[in-house]
């Protein structure tokens, strides 16, 4: 079952997510490959994928419920 605080943490990933892996991506840009970094934005981008997952199937299942 969803609470309001698992959908409120989604919406802050998927705000938060995009600006992480972006920094991410120029402190490789600037500083070569290391493996901070690299983990990092695995880690961010599979977050991000599964918040997106999570409101899609959510938003399915209150419009299935209607």
């Amino acid at each position: 079952m969803r609470t309001k605080f698992g959908t409120a943490l989604d919406i802050f990933i998927l705000i938060i997510g995009p600006w992480i892996i972006y920094t991410r991506v120029l402190e490789v840009l600037n500083n070569g490959m290391s493996v901070y970094p690299a983990i990092s934005i695995v880690i961010v981008t599979l977050a991000v994928v599964l918040s997106i997952y999570n409101l899609y199937t959510l938003v399915a299942s209150r419009k299935s419920n209607k």
